[in-house]
């Protein structure tokens, strides 16, 4: 997962460790570092390597509420001194990785995808990432356009839950406390029994940390935010992965941990050796099972993180047995204090790597960028980590305060950086000198003649359309008339209204690009459209899938739905992406026979290898190098969708020809850009194929 690893300095590193410093903390670090970057680097085996986001959560916990409760136990929490050590620690090697991060992709992206980049640049200084990420549905194991600043979304998640922690902390330890018993001094009636106030405090460690009171608040809040994780991650999976209160309770699991420690000694030896190995061993189990099928937080997060707990919990009193001796040991330790800055460093490396070489990395490129990662991060350690962390942070007033600057000046830092680089970027990209295409009838005839002028080496028209700069804005939605991240949605009238033809395109986001076509053919043609769509779903999950059952539960709506608008003619865009798309295709053709007139499959439009944006600016581009070949599990699915529509006895139509010849696929036909991305039409694409529509319906 994209997780800065726990940030506190109760585990400072260095020679400068604390007396409660447990090496075993750190070596756990390691691991899970380790498994992020193994998960990142795409290894085999180790596609669950994400995990280490769960783990990293759970040792910040504990070990920043262990800070916090040493407070508690002094009499008060002091909030200037907490926030100023958390500035010391995390922004300046946070800051120069987004600073460096930001001049790098104005270097090797595209000028559009480097000015997506700037504006993250910007969110993350905010500590807001997650908002950002959370809110575009980005799709964490995605791969296409991902930011190189998307890992950053984990940091903004801890330090949002550290901004409330402390202060609901002091709030219930103190404070509250406090003003009660002021208030039964006051009004004495309100005593009961002969007990006075004060005669009595609440259960404690021995350090007068009321710790039964502060059980109870982290049971409540961790309940609270585990309940809403399980209700929201098969709904809204993308919502809940970046959601901080979704993933408040890991991070609760470590401050309950710490809230008990005192009392884990008294556990014996053999037991507490035992847990760490088991704690250990859940760990690795979770990241060699978990794959990006597997709905996270949720339920699915207790495994790692619980057994993160074992292995903090039984490695209190360092038991002989336990697994403090491997965890402990020189290497882990040392992977252990660069886990910061190694985080901070190799995702970024790992995202412009790919965007440089044009493609995925090979495991060699990748363990190269990795080493890479090490080198930078045990630098930045060094020389920028460690000498600010260790200015000196003492009890006074204006010491503390001149440590809080580094917040807004980190930001403006930041912003400053993205503002330049964006005045930097040109305004509007330009490619090629050729001459515009003439603008020949839509249909195969012009799609053969893109694939003979790319294979005749000619060079991209000069007047795209849309332009390059615009062709992230030609995605079609279709707002609160699409199901997307909801259970069920309006169902909009298109086209004539006053037709008593009616046509449904049903379908996820691929069948909301055909909109723009088929809005101007039925109302061209005299019919009404309704879109019955959502997206964001494979057609195996509208059957039923535990990583997004809101899927599911749209689709026995849309049914109900499409029952009671019976349309004349129901157009289903077929999806062949995800585990089970043929079953659940010749399912959803059963279901969906019954609930209309005539039904027809619309085959899926073939993709590009490339995004049309990323090929197209391209030095040295040309329409050869913008062409993809169709390949053969392409010809291999759309004939399978041939076969299920005819067991069925409903028409299939063929839309290769619109997109593809002779098993080639130009991003540009005419002077048009197809697609926005590499499986989504431009609006301008779609409009143009509408007069194809009319016969291929029979409309």
């Amino acid at each position: 997962m994209h997780q800065p690893l726990p940030t506190t300095e109760a585990a400072a590193t260095g020679p400068h460790r604390g007396k409660g410093f447990r090496p075993d903390v750190q070596g756990l670090r390691a691991v899970a570092v380790g498994l992020v970057l193994l998960s990142h680097a795409h290894v085999p085996g180790v596609a669950g390597g994400y995990v280490g986001v769960d783990v990293f959560f759970v040792i910040s916990g504990f070990l920043i509420t262990g800070l916090l409760l040493g407070d508690v136990a002094r009499g008060r929490v002091h909030f200037t001194t907490f926030y100023a050590r958390r500035a010391l620690r995390i922004l300046p090697a946070a800051t120069l990785v987004i600073v460096a991060t930001a001049i790098a992709s104005m270097l090797v992206l595209n000028p559009l995808r480097a000015r997506a980049v700037l504006l993250d640049s910007v969110w993350a200084g905010f500590i807001a990432a997650n908002l950002k990420f959370g809110s575009d549905g980005t799709d964490y194991f995605g791969t296409a356009d991902t930011s190189p600043l998307q890992h950053f979304w984990s940091l903004a998640v801890e330090e949002q839950y550290y901004l409330v922690w402390p202060a609901v902390l002091a709030l219930a330890v103190t404070i509250v406390p406090t003003v009660w018993a002021r208030h039964r001094s006051t009004y004495p009636g309100l005593s009961s029994g002969s007990r006075r106030v004060g005669s009595h405090r609440p259960q404690s460690g021995g350090d007068g940390v009321p710790r039964v009171r502060v059980v109870v608040l982290l049971v409540v809040l961790g309940g609270t935010s585990l309940a809403w994780s399980v209700h929201q991650t098969p709904l809204e999976p993308t919502t809940a992965y970046f959601s901080t209160f979704a993933r408040a309770y890991e991070l609760v699991l470590g401050a309950l941990l710490a809230t008990v420690a005192p009392y884990l000694e008294r556990v014996p030896e053999r037991v507490r050796a035992a847990l760490t190995w088991l704690g250990l061993a859940g760990i690795v189990v979770a990241a060699l099972a978990f794959t990006d099928t597997t709905p996270m937080p949720g339920t699915a997060a207790l495994l790692p993180t619980l057994a993160t707990v074992a292995v903090l919990a039984g490695g209190v009193g360092t038991p002989r047995a336990g697994a403090h001796r491997l965890l402990g040991s020189t290497p882990f330790r040392f992977v252990g204090d660069i886990s910061y800055s190694l985080y901070l460093w190799h995702w970024p490396l790992l995202v412009l790597g790919a965007a440089y070489v044009g493609g995925e990395l090979r495991l060699r490129q990748s363990a190269l960028l990795l080493v890479v990662a090490m080198v930078l991060a045990t630098l930045s350690y060094h020389l920028v980590e460690n000498p600010v962390r260790r200015l000196p942070l003492v009890r006074g007033t204006a010491r503390r305060r001149r440590s809080l600057l580094l917040w807004p000046v980190a930001l403006v830092l930041v912003v400053a950086t993205a503002a330049s680089g964006n005045a930097r970027l040109p305004q509007q990209a330009t490619v090629g000198t050729g001459q515009a295409a003439t603008a020949d009838p839509p249909g195969g005839a012009e799609v053969r003649k893109a694939v003979l002028a790319a294979r005749a080496g000619e060079p991209i028209p000069a007047n795209l359309s849309p332009t390059i700069a615009k062709i992230p804005t030609e995605q079609t939605t279709i707002g609160d008339c699409s199901g997307y991240h909801k259970e069920s949605n309006t169902i909009c009238q298109f086209g004539d209204a006053s037709s008593h033809r009616t046509m449904v395109l049903f379908g996820n986001s691929h069948a909301v690009a055909w909109v723009p076509a088929f809005q101007s053919v039925a109302k061209q043609q005299g019919w009404q459209l309704f879109p019955v769509v959502k997206e964001a779903c494979d057609f195996g999950e509208y059957l039923g899938s535990d990583r997004n059952a809101q899927c599911g539960v749209w689709y026995t709506w849309a049914l109900g739905q499409l029952a009671t608008i019976h349309p004349d003619l129901l157009v289903v865009n077929a999806y062949d992406q995800g585990p089970g798309w043929e079953a659940a295709t010749e399912q959803m053709l059963t279901d969906l026979s019954k609930v209309a007139g005539r039904v027809v499959v619309l085959a899926d439009a073939p993709g590009q290898a490339k995004k049309p944006v990323d090929c197209l600016q391209q030095d040295g581009a040309t329409l050869a190098t913008c062409t993809s070949a169709e390949s053969d599990a392409i010809v291999t699915s759309r004939a399978a969708q041939k076969a299920m529509a005819a067991r069925h006895g409903v028409a299939f139509v063929d839309v290769s020809p619109w997109f593809c010849w002779d098993r080639s696929c130009p991003s540009v036909v005419g002077n048009r850009v197809v697609l926005v991305d590499i499986g989504h039409m431009t609006r301008t694409y779609s409009l143009h194929l509408a007069p194809l529509l009319v016969p291929a319906l029979r409309l």
